[in-house]
């Protein structure tokens, strides 16, 4: 894979990063009417949401998708950060469940992670727009990113249909403030701003509030167990419900009939963090 920005450069002072950041965020505001920081509960988009809430476009909300199977720890983390900062916490929460989603099809494999990503998040940005241009701020880092095609943007205005290239929901105006940051600066950037970590982040290297399982680890339902019971309680559950209505019952695992080998899989722009972990599994990209 093709370096995205030179590594042999010193990092940026905090300063200077949030300088940049900030213009990031004046440009995107040209296209949008609205600002709306999504906080997932990871330290790339606190640093995001940090940031845009120094922006004069801020208007003192930040966004939170609950999927469903998120851990309570991260949801209270969310909440703890914006009670911290004063901020406001919008929720949403999709009326096509986690559980529903199991019931119908069993746990997803890599295949079916576009479905699951369409049902828990995009249906709540839906929500989040409401045909409105909204500049939805995001923490995705090129250095967090290995897809194989495309890269992180600084801005994305809409979607592009893998089928047809056309452009549609252009009321999305994507924006990712710290693109070009690497993780030596995200975490100068919070050292000098005193951003509190997530427990669970730094333990599991996820956010926490998604674990549809569709890129799980091997190992990662026992991780699971350990730092978040809650969870695999839930996951637990939910596999003897697929058990039941003869879907596919292993949380973590391909379904029998998905095909095997190296695929081509497709994320979505608020599943960035799949994108390390689905890459180290022997999985290609295609670009959201």
């Amino acid at each position: 894979m093709d370096t995205l920005f030179d590594l042999t450069l010193p990092p940026r002072s905090p300063d200077a990063l949030r300088d940049s950041a900030l213009a990031v965020l004046t440009e995107a505001m040209q296209h949008a009417k609205y600002m709306a920081p999504l906080f997932s509960g990871g330290h790339d988009s606190l640093c995001a949401c940090h940031l845009a809430s120094q922006h004069p476009a801020f208007g003192d909300m930040v966004h939170h998708i609950d999927t469903g199977i998120g851990a309570k720890s991260t949801r209270q983390f969310v909440n703890e950060v914006c009670k911290e900062f004063g901020w406001e916490l919008a929720v949403w929460k999709s009326s096509e469940t986690y559980e529903k989603f199991v019931r119908e099809r069993g746990f997803a494999g890599p295949g079916m992670h576009q479905w699951a990503y369409n049902r828990l998040k995009d249906r709540c940005v839906y929500k989040i727009t409401a045909r409105k241009k909204v500049a939805l701020i995001t923490g995705c880092r090129q250095q967090e990113s290995t897809r194989r095609m495309g890269h992180v943007e600084p801005i994305k205005i809409g979607e592009t249909s893998k089928k047809t290239g056309r452009v549609y929901n252009t009321c999305r105006i994507w924006t990712a403030p710290c693109f070009d940051w690497s993780t030596a600066e995200q975490v100068s950037y919070m050292n000098e701003h005193d951003l509190p970590r997530n427990p669970l982040k730094e333990r599991l290297g996820m956010s926490g509030e998604c674990f549809c399982g569709a890129f799980a680890s091997p190992n990662e339902i026992e991780m699971i167990r350990r730092y978040a019971p809650d969870v695999a309680a839930e996951i637990d559950r939910l596999s003897l419900i697929a058990a039941e209505c003869g879907k596919h019952d292993v949380w973590g695992t391909r379904p029998p009939r998905e095909k095997k080998g190296i695929i081509l899989a497709q994320t979505g722009p608020l599943c960035s963090g799949c994108d390390r972990r689905a890459a180290a599994a022997g999985l290609l990209f295609e670009a959201s």
